[in-house]
């Protein structure tokens, strides 16, 4: 087959606005609605870019927010085909690392002699030191919102505690290690200071794919603009929805065509995608009233005339809500809706902690896929998590991805740790290996130690070595084993392959971590006045709370498909006693909800 005809083929499966985009020549910024396949078209970009420049060594770079949402775009381009030895897809993060530290770390006396990347149970535990010696006592709330982050000039911009900042970043650099802020900080400094380097990576980029760009915090922008002003024959495309901007409370910033062309120093055509593929034109017509985007969306679902369900209660009371939200599943499925199509979600996790354990005694024969405290805490940085999940995922499934989690592993022990491998280990070579280690114990932690250890050995890296690498196994093995002992889980080896396991049956999850999701039926509770929006956005002198409820209520309701359940239960009160109530912009809201 052609190119030609190749490229053809890929663009059949578009709409007409999707191929506008995926064929684009532009620097664009995309707004792409609920369910329009933002994904998709994401997806198909880096394919059509990739298709058309056969023999270009010449990067297609792919920023995701998360992990996951890099993983799913990989995945879609195995299906297609598609060679992704010129295509990168992963985190802001991920890329500095990969970029912009580990190759130009020469370049800063802070990096320069080594460095191992702390996670947050060091930091955590690097802070609660240095407040012990200077003998401050505050509530674990309170140490949270320490801001240990440091401004574009590497100055501290912590106000209540500043000495404690300094005295966490002196320990950083007496140990010769960074955090997970200071990945985009240091790549800054490598990149504003030293032209060379800004030229060599600018001049390896072909285009760059921001995913979910409303999430951008303003470094991640600062870092974009470099190498595009270095080289401006990149081409740029953000896409996104500001109106499910909700992650402002962490930085994130949905800048104006305006301000990116400021800070890219490029031109931008602006594209829209308004057609959605998942909700009712009911459900979206419901939604639409949270938004601040004034383009109208259009459902393309074969079901988009359905009536559906939309329903709103704040007569109930916190003691009955668990088995009205198990006899809504039970009739859900009864109906033939499958229990992966029916999502339970509230604003925070102690709402669904309870509801999870009383839901699977209420409905003892429906799996759920709810909120579990594992006994590996999710960490894609370390590459000790990378690890445990090609150690507890089955050999032969998904094997694409777990070529790739090998890779990474091999990359990240040869340019992070300067570990020389023998030039036979390969991404295979570890999958055999590990695939070759068999359980020695019931024990999940003895198991994990012993596949390290015959690993290790087998690679010739040992610990007089490699104290580094050693330092955070230890770390890593010592937040384990305290994580199953404080929350007294169990440490069977069967609750570690659970972790990892595919998830099915009826998801309970909280309202951020919904975002890009889809599901038939929506039930949402909690829906009060300082959760949505948060009493950190209520008190906050510059956060709007009523952009802020409207926009989770518009994640929310759009990732509904037909059915969208609201509960502002009775009965609940703050720590101060004050009763929770509907939150006042569904209190405004003149709806003619079904009963």
């Amino acid at each position: 087959m052609t190119m030609n005809e190749d490229l053809e083929l890929l663009l059949d499966k578009l709409n007409e606005q999707q191929k506008t985009i995926v064929m684009s020549n532009d620097n664009i910024l995309v707004t792409a609605c609920p369910g329009s396949g933002k994904t998709r078209v994401l997806t198909y970009k880096l394919a059509y870019t990739a298709l058309s420049n056969p023999h270009s060594n010449r990067k297609i770079i792919a920023i995701t927010y998360t992990n996951r949402a890099a993983d799913e775009i990989k995945d879609r381009l195995e299906l297609l085909d598609i060679d992704q030895s010129a295509i990168w897809a992963g985190t802001i993060h991920q890329f500095c690392l990969e970029y912009i530290i580990y190759p130009y770390a020469m370049s800063l006396p802070r990096l320069c002699k080594g460095f191992t990347i702390i996670d947050e149970y060091v930091h955590d535990q690097y802070i609660q030191q240095i407040l012990d010696k200077f003998s401050i006592n505050i509530p674990s709330y309170q140490k949270s919102k320490i801001i240990t982050m440091l401004n574009n000039d590497m100055e501290i911009i912590e106000t209540q505690f500043p000495q404690v900042v300094k005295g966490y970043h002196d320990l950083l650099i007496q140990n010769k290690e960074i955090d997970f802020d200071l990945i985009l900080s240091l790549s800054y400094q490598i990149l504003r200071n030293h032209p060379i380097a800004s030229v060599n990576i600018a001049g390896i980029i072909r285009s760059v794919c921001v995913d979910e760009y409303q999430d951008t915090n303003e470094l991640q922008y600062q870092i974009i603009g470099i190498l595009t002003k270095t080289n401006n024959r990149i081409k740029v495309m953000f896409v996104g929805d500001t109106d499910q901007a909700i992650y402002t409370s962490l930085g994130g910033i949905a800048k104006s065509i305006k301000e990116i062309e400021e800070i890219t120093a490029l031109r931008f055509t602006r594209e829209t995608l308004n057609g959605c593929y998942r909700s009712t034109q009911r459900v979206i017509d419901y939604y639409s009233y949270f938004q601040k985007e004034s383009y109208k969306i259009i459902s393309l679902a074969t079901h988009a005339e359905l009536k559906g369900i939309i329903y709103l209660n704040t007569s109930i009371h916190k003691d009955d809500i668990y088995d009205c939200i198990a006899e809504l599943i039970r009739h859900k499925i009864d109906q033939n809706v499958l229990p992966e199509e029916i999502c339970v979600i509230a604003p925070q996790w102690f709402l669904l902690y309870p509801l999870s354990r009383k839901l699977r005694e209420l409905l003892p024969d429906i799996s759920f896929d709810a909120p579990d405290i594992s006994p590996i805490k999710a960490d894609d940085m370390n590459v000790f998590y990378k690890l445990a999940r090609l150690i507890f995922t089955e050999p032969g499934k998904k094997v694409p991805r777990r070529k790739r989690i090998a890779t990474e592993i091999i990359k990240v022990l040869s340019e992070e740790y300067n570990i020389l491998l023998n030039e036979h280990i390969d991404c295979f070579w570890i999958l055999q290996k590990i695939n070759s280690i068999h359980p020695n114990a019931g024990n999940g932690v003895d198991y994990y130690k012993h596949v390290i250890e015959e690993l290790f050995s087998s690679c010739g890296i040992n610990r007089e070595d490699n104290s580094s690498l050693y330092s955070l196994y230890d770390n890593f093995i010592g937040k384990t084993e305290e994580r199953i002992k404080r929350h007294s889980l169990s440490d069977d080896l069967s609750a570690f392959y659970k972790m990892f396991r595919e998830k099915t049956g009826v998801v309970i999850t909280t309202c951020h971590k919904i975002k890009g999701e889809e599901y038939n039926t929506v039930i949402a509770f909690g829906i009060f006045y300082g959760m949505i929006p948060h009493w950190d956005s209520i008190f906050s002198p510059v956060i709007s709370e009523v952009n802020e409820a409207k926009k989770m209520l518009y994640v929310i309701a759009s990732r509904a498909k037909e059915s969208l359940y609201l509960f502002a239960e009775q009965g609940r009160t703050t720590s101060n006693g004050a009763v929770y109530a509907l939150t006042d912009i569904l209190k405004t809201y003149s709806y003619d909800y079904d009963t």
